[in-house]
């Protein structure tokens, strides 16, 4: 009788296997009713299987029978086979692991046989499969990781930010802890609270007289908390632009060009002073700034649209009406779609000038 498993069995195969026992039959001749149970599509069956041969492990009692099977490719239960016959490795004879050797090739399963390393006395090149099947895993990861970069840039390029996201998520769930992807979630991170202060800016000018002027008083943060901010800031420096978008959101633009100016660098954080200059009505500033954004980010596709966009804003606020209409002009004659300009461009033409 089969000793009892955790795992599911098939109650015929058992019954089958243990009337051939009492019958007295040899092993040998129970191979083609274990190898049927192994070429089933039934898991139940092949488990029984490989539960019998647990029980009877000898190989030389098996190899008759199995040796054919073996020749013609069948799919083995690698794993179980090599960990049934371990201890008798030794004993194989040379033709034997020649047979193994080759069907291990044939099937593919050489990735199997190297996690077996007491294996390696009887295929010494072990070590060495082992090291290439590592390296074809590293190469493997390293192509996927490329695969989903690739598709993160080019929804970064479109502005297609929920697809963005998606796959960020896909990266950091497979590569937790890649630098790159930590700093491309960083980036997202920064770039949605940008996009999100514009829109609300954006929106806000929208409801204003149709024009681009602001007449509101600026909000001044009180300068007992202003001073404890300025401090936090310099203690902690990876927390600086947090806050400054915080104080964006709050309207405390003066409270916000302190803090963007000790925030780290990065294309986020020259971007976001730009929009504080702009808040702030410092056009001078805000065109000198965007050279500077030229200069450093000029690998960056976007940044000719971005600029343009907000160097007409500048043109428009100094009173160089028709100068700021050229170059939004200009900007939607390249990307007649770029939404803000087209509203920007509707708003202006709207207005009395």
């Amino acid at each position: 009788m089969l000793v009892a498993t955790h795992l599911a069995t098939d109650m015929q195969l058992e019954l089958e296997l243990k009337s051939a026992l009492d019958e007295g039959r040899s092993l040998s001749s129970l191979a083609p009713l274990l190898i049927e149970a192994f070429e089933s599509g039934e898991k139940t069956k092949k488990q029984t299987a490989l539960r019998f041969l647990q029980l009877h492990p000898e190989w030389k009692l098996w190899k008759k029978s199995f040796e054919p099977w073996l020749r013609n490719e069948s799919r083995w239960p690698w794993e179980f086979i090599l960990s049934w016959i371990s201890h008798q490795r030794l004993l194989m004879s040379l033709d034997e692991r020649e047979i193994f050797y080759q069907q291990l090739v044939k099937q593919k399963a050489l990735l199997t046989l190297a996690k077996f390393p007491e294996w390696g006395v009887v295929y010494p090149n072990l070590l060495e499969i082992r090291n290439q099947a590592r390296l074809d895993i590293q190469k493997k990861i390293l192509e996927v990781r490329d695969l989903l970069f690739e598709e993160l840039r080019t929804w970064k390029s479109q502005r297609l930010r929920e697809q963005e996201m998606r796959v960020l998520k896909r990266l950091i769930a497979k590569f937790p802890n890649d630098p790159d992807i930590l700093r491309e979630q960083e980036k997202f991170r920064q770039n949605q609270a940008v996009e999100t202060l514009g829109a609300r800016i954006r929106q806000k000018r929208s409801e204003k007289i149709r024009s681009i002027q602001f007449t509101e008083d600026l909000v001044q943060l009180p300068e007992e908390w202003e001073e404890q901010l300025l401090q936090y800031a310099d203690v902690h420096p990876k927390e600086t632009y947090d806050l400054c978008v915080a104080c964006c959101f709050m309207e405390y633009w003066p409270t916000a060009l302190k803090l963007v100016n000790k925030a780290e660098a990065c294309s986020q954080r020259d971007w976001l002073e730009i929009e504080i200059l702009l808040q702030l009505k410092r056009y001078v500033d805000v065109l000198q700034g965007l050279h500077v954004i030229e200069l450093r980010w000029s690998d960056n596709s976007e940044t000719f649209f971005a600029t343009a966009y907000i160097r007409a804003q500048a043109f428009f606020g100094l009173g160089h009406k028709e100068k700021a209409l050229e170059v939004l002009e200009s900007l939607l004659s390249s990307r007649p779609l770029y939404r803000q300009g087209v509203e920007l461009l509707h708003m202006w033409r709207g207005s009395s000038t």
